[in-house]
């Protein structure tokens, strides 16, 4: 059964050409947008946003092998999009955006005559950094995720959660203000936190993946090895207190450095661990990486044509 998304009535007229003119970066066709918003509480309205950008209808219907479509003509004046029913509710804000992405950047080209049909693993390429090396669709895949973040969890917003030391706690809150997951926060939260600070997936108790700032000292787990001892939950709460941590355990080279470590723990044996290297900072890590000028230069390593 087809089920039609309808957004509230109190969004302000969005001006699809202005938006248009910041070009096809991303990042600064996100922050366009909330320009024209302006200050909003709560989470981001994705599908109002979409609908005044001339998406005239979005549904959740079950997809197989996909996680979301746009089906657009090639004017791309007018677009539906479908997002799979299969999804949690954060995942399908996530997908919206992603397709929203495709649909406000004329250099994107679709995958069929129909428009864009994207699968979960297009959804993960470029993980939200910055890579090198991509294939044509793997960067505007890439790039719609760069947006569907921007404009999910603007940096502007996001201050509230970062002026204070690196707690897992500010990313749990932070995902229940933007109304996005928990590792789409958590991979957030990394970027654009001044600290030098690492956050690692992992389940049964062995790694999935890093998200980590450029600062941060090669780790010494790769994907699929056995994690060291992890801090352990609370007594009646998953979280762990943040606990000094064995720096050789956690990193190639420790050096001198401290390393504090903290945990959430999951359903099914899931588990992020925060890790925090004292002392590791960069020069040039500071208060430019909330500007949309940064995230530019950021993203324009993989994004230049």
């Amino acid at each position: 059964m087809q089920t039609e998304v309808h957004p509230s009535k109190d969004l302000p007229v969005l001006d699809r050409i202005e938006i248009e003119e910041a070009g096809p970066n991303p990042v600064k066709v996100a922050a366009a947008i909330h320009h024209q918003l302006g200050d909003r509480d709560g989470a981001v309205p994705v599908e109002t946003i979409a609908k005044a950008l001339d998406i005239v209808a979005i549904r959740k219907e079950p997809l197989t092998n996909l996680e979301a479509a746009l089906i657009t003509c090639p004017e791309r004046d007018i677009g539906m999009i479908l997002v799979n029913a299969g999804s949690s509710r954060q995942r399908c804000r996530y997908s919206l955006g992603h397709e929203l992405g495709h649909f406000l950047n004329p250099w994107h080209q679709p995958t069929d005559a129909d428009g864009f049909w994207c699968s979960r693993n297009d959804m993960r390429i470029g993980n939200w950094a910055m890579r090198r090396g991509l294939t044509p669709h793997q960067n505007q895949e890439a790039e719609a995720n760069r947006f569907a973040i921007e404009l999910l969890m603007p940096p502007r917003r996001l201050r509230q959660f970062l002026s204070s030391e690196p707690d897992l706690e500010k990313v749990l809150g932070a995902a229940r203000a933007f109304d996005v997951s928990r590792e789409a926060a958590a991979r957030r939260y990394v970027e654009l936190h001044d600290a030098t600070i690492a956050i690692a997936f992992s389940q049964e108790g062995r790694l999935r993946y890093w998200a980590d700032c450029d600062a941060f000292p090669r780790p010494a787990i790769g994907r699929g090895q056995a994690m060291p001892a992890l801090p352990q939950a609370r007594q009646g709460a998953p979280l762990s207190d943040l606990e000094e941590a064995d720096s050789g355990a956690w990193l190639v080279e420790p050096g001198h450095r401290n390393v504090m470590a903290q945990t959430l723990h999951q359903k099914n044996a899931f588990a992020m661990t925060l890790v925090i290297v004292e002392g590791g900072a960069t020069e040039d890590d500071g208060d430019e990486n909330d500007s949309v000028e940064d995230a530019f230069s950021r993203f324009a390593r993989f994004s230049d044509r």
